[in-house]
């Protein structure tokens, strides 16, 4: 599933110039790679209740940076900063929620603080929203053109490319899909279900072979979670492992193959084509 949990830094209130340069500081510290000077810094402004640093103390909770990692305690933090209105906040909050992450599943809430984010100009929630409408069959044309727009603003993003590609995937334009979701899936080797998309193509095409093939690789891939990419961890934690697999050993019986058809390392030749749009 080509949702994204975003990292990208805020523009939070400020009571005074001390207090911004503190978070000036911390997300310097943050993007640094200085973990503990990061949460010393997020977590003293956050006590003083200022929500851009609950919002970095979720994200370095989720992430496991400076201390364990802990869901529970990211998606509290991500709560107090997306009440106070920080859209990057509510994006993340909206994504715990449809991952189970933390919270209790419920995709109704998630898509909840999705259209708050997009309403407040979160691109990463652009994306997530317009997902959850084509994964859900709805509203497919007004997210394609969403997600026209999130892909003209970070062309090389995998969930981006995943997300336009089941798209075009969804209104039958299988031949175009094609293009997005193998350059998607090599971007992204470590996303089960970004690399079952492309299988799925393949399968709209007549491709069975190429379709068997890249619904093995990624069902081995969930068996190897030293290789699964944050999102794709994510993805299978949310729809649960043992039903997505289910999910996967159906469609490659129904195409004459099974988990154990072959093993793919890297993307089909045939992705290497330009789009047909």
């Amino acid at each position: 599933m080509a949702l994204l949990l975003a990292c990208a830094l805020t523009a939070g209130p400020a009571s005074a110039d001390s207090r911004q340069d503190q978070l000036d500081q911390a997300w310097s510290a943050y993007d640094s790679g200085d973990d503990a000077k990061a949460r010393a810094l997020f977590e003293g402004l956050a006590g003083d209740g200022d929500p851009e640093a609950h919002y970095g103390l979720g994200l370095m909770d989720s992430q496991g940076r400076g201390a364990p990692r802990d869901d529970a305690s990211a998606a509290s933090h991500f709560s107090k900063a997306a009440d106070a209105g920080i859209a990057a906040a509510q994006d993340a909050l909206g994504y715990m929620y449809d991952f189970g992450l933390g919270l209790p599943l419920n995709r109704d809430v998630a898509e909840y603080w999705y259209r708050r984010a997009v309403d407040g100009g979160d691109l990463n929630a652009k994306n997530n929203l317009a997902y959850t409408w084509i994964d859900s069959g709805r509203n497919v044309d007004e997210a394609l053109a969403m997600l026209k727009d999130v892909l003209a603003s970070a062309p090389e993003e995998a969930a981006y490319l995943d997300s336009y590609g089941w798209a075009l995937y969804q209104l039958g334009r299988y031949q175009e899909a094609l293009h997005y979701l193998c350059d998607a899936a090599a971007r992204d080797p470590g996303h089960p279900e970004v690399q079952a998309h492309l299988g799925d193509a393949f399968w709209k095409l007549g491709e069975s072979d190429q379709a068997v093939q890249q619904w093995a690789r990624a069902f081995e891939l969930a068996d190897r979670p030293g290789e699964l990419s944050d999102s794709g961890a994510d993805f299978l934690n949310g729809y649960g492992l043992r039903n997505w697999k289910a999910d996967m050993t159906d469609r490659m019986n129904q195409a004459g193959g099974s988990p154990a058809t072959a093993h793919m390392t890297q993307p089909p030749a045939v992705c290497s084509g330009a789009p047909v749009s």
